[in-house]
């Protein structure tokens, strides 16, 4: 088993001037080439000009965009229009143009975070940034806020959380049942605009699950590394083996989860002191009802707790059990997310002018089109100014390909008064 490693959360002001980002030298699979030593890097709005290490985007004439990266010495990314190679980025500031052999260009941009996570490479489906952005507003964060994670996937909504909390105190847990899924999401994060929002983030990676880390979290677990359990002696103790505590059957991979769980499995020490509580919870898990009980001590009262669900039986089920239970939530908000992008150009009304003339995007030029030097993108940049005002039409029309269903996202709001426990310990 892999441990999230021990690090120092630096101080804002080290977080936002230079870090020192240590990562392995790597061979590059694709070029063979080695990623060399890295001096202390400093973030990018410090110093923009791309380096060795960095992830970046680049836009082709088209304007599709595509992600290159870590750039290494000696690397290169082949295309349809030719090698691009990565010595030439070195050094270059946003929207730099770059040539392949082949006298294809591209310009260079760093990516937003939208763009990082649906194009980085991942294990786990990903939270797209429609259902993200609206979880964030939903968990009400604000800088300096302590944030627990449940279902880290790709590392994608780890970093919307981080990207609203980043601040003096903060600090974010994040669990994952699968081992290569939180490795793969902890080196997005370190290669995402260089550690920017890595600083503050417990990776906490167990067989056992969520339940398993709540344990560590709230002191139940003090370092134990064997549970009884894997030789039932009692009826009591055999019937656990088959049941979850909601009663359901357990599914073989829970049987396996709960066998590996009870051997030797080892986890980091608790980072927060007795009694810590969160400002909000993040969940995205198939079995978010066996942990809502176990949750409620550590979300702090009146603070929200969101929750990603697939499909309506799922809210429904929630719903149901809440009715039945209480569990100390009340359901603030369900909502589904849809966003429809518009393609929003002007084009020349062929009748009005001599010759077919396009004008593309809103009527601006990209950086691209005036600096490509080959008489196409200037020719439609000169014609366009010279259309009439008469002769300019605009198309506005939804994408073809909009996008769909993804899930639902549930609000909850811890809806019970502190236990007498809680009110005797000093919040932290």
């Amino acid at each position: 088993m892999l441990l999230s490693r021990s690090r120092v959360v630096p101080t804002l002001a080290t977080r936002f001037t230079s870090r020192t980002l240590t990562t392995a030298t790597k061979p590059a699979a694709a070029t063979g080439a080695t990623e060399p030593e890295e001096p202390p890097r400093i973030l990018p709005h410090v110093d923009p000009r791309f380096q060795y290490g960095d992830v970046i985007i680049i836009h082709d004439s088209k304007g599709e965009r595509r992600l290159v990266g870590p750039l290494r010495k000696g690397g290169f990314r082949d295309n349809n229009v030719g090698r691009l190679n990565h010595d030439s980025m070195i050094g270059k500031t946003p929207l730099s143009i770059v040539e392949t052999q082949l006298g294809a260009k591209f310009s260079l941009h760093w990516p937003s975070l939208d763009e990082y996570s649906t194009r980085v490479k991942r294990q786990a489906s990903i939270m797209y940034p429609k259902d993200a952005t609206t979880a964030v507003h939903l968990l009400d964060l604000f800088p300096g806020a302590h944030v627990l994670e449940a279902g880290t996937g790709n590392g994608s909504m780890t970093m919307y959380i981080q990207r609203a909390i980043l601040g003096p105190g903060s600090h974010l847990d994040t669990v994952d049942i699968r081992n290569n899924h939180s490795l793969q999401a902890e080196q997005n994060i370190e290669r995402f605009w260089r550690g920017m929002y890595r600083p503050g983030i417990t990776f906490w990676r167990s067989v056992g699950g969520l339940q398993r880390v709540i344990k560590r979290l709230t002191g139940e677990d003090q370092g134990k590394t064997h549970y009884p359990g894997s030789g039932p002696s009692s009826a009591q103790e055999q019937d656990s083996t088959v049941l979850n505590k909601d009663g359901r059957p357990m599914t073989a991979l829970e049987l396996k989860r709960k066998e590996l769980t009870e051997a030797n499995e080892v986890l980091p020490p608790n980072p927060h002191p007795k009694g810590h509580q969160y400002d909000a919870i993040s969940l995205d898990l198939p079995d978010t009802l066996t942990v809502l009980d176990d949750l409620l001590p550590l979300l702090k009262p009146d603070r929200p707790m969101c929750l990603y669900m697939v499909n309506m039986s799922q809210v429904l089920e929630l719903v149901q059990w809440m009715r039945k239970n209480g569990a100390g939530y009340s359901v603030e908000k369900v909502l589904e997310v849809g966003w429809k992008e518009w393609s929003v150009r002007s084009a020349a009304v062929r009748s009005k002018v001599k010759g077919r003339v396009h004008v593309g995007g809103f009527g601006d030029v990209s950086p691209l089109q005036q600096s490509s030097g080959d008489g196409t993108q200037v020719a439609a940049t000169t014609a366009a100014d010279h259309i009439p005002d008469d002769a300019v039409g605009w198309v506005c029309r939804p994408l073809h390909m909009p996008i769909g269903h993804t899930g639902f996202l549930v609000q909850l709001r811890r809806s019970s008064a502190p236990s007498s426990e809680e009110s005797n310990t000093p919040i932290a």
